[in-house]
């Protein structure tokens, strides 16, 4: 069932490396942009990434570089069970709990393969996958957990890696 998952979870690769090309290499961020959050956001199967401009963890900026209203960062969807007889799936809420709690954990290698595909890696801005949830953070960057009292005192400049999630 695992490489159901992860299959389905591949069925959107495309669509998500377009997303980081697009957040990467032609968004017009804001001068005051410090970092970007990909919100991960789901449960039985369908989940969503809203992607956010930061100037800090609780300032969100709503305007691009030309100071111009947008919500062109939006965010974009993918299903978890699209390999999946969905309906029998959803029958079980237990087995249901254990693909989103797999999907969590799978969406990181995924979402880090996608995001150091489009070169990523050399970006000036950290990226953020943030999991509201649990306010677990994962820097894309450093590919790695981040402390949630140093993310809030020094908006991810000082990081220090999570021991439990290496």
């Amino acid at each position: 069932m695992k490489q159901l998952v992860i299959e389905s979870i591949h069925d959107s690769k495309e669509e998500t490396i377009e997303h980081f090309r697009f957040l990467l290499q032609q968004y017009p961020y804001h001068a005051d942009t410090r970092f970007v959050v990909l919100e991960v956001r789901g449960h039985r199967g369908d989940f969503s990434v809203d992607v956010s401009a930061m100037a800090g963890w609780e300032e969100q900026l709503m305007e691009n570089a030309y100071v111009e209203h947008d919500s062109d960062l939006g965010g974009f969807e993918f299903s978890s069970l699209s390999k999946l007889n969905r309906k029998e799936i959803l029958k079980e809420l237990d087995v249901v709990e254990e693909i989103d709690a797999f999907t969590k954990d799978y969406l990181v290698p995924f979402f880090q393969e996608c995001f150091n595909e489009t070169g990523g890696k050399s970006s000036k801005i950290p990226y953020y996958l943030f999991y509201p949830n649990s306010g677990e953070t994962y820097d894309l960057i450093k590919e790695s957990w981040i402390d949630p009292s140093s993310r809030r005192s020094n908006f991810g400049d000082s990081r220090s890696v999570r021991k439990d999630r290496e």
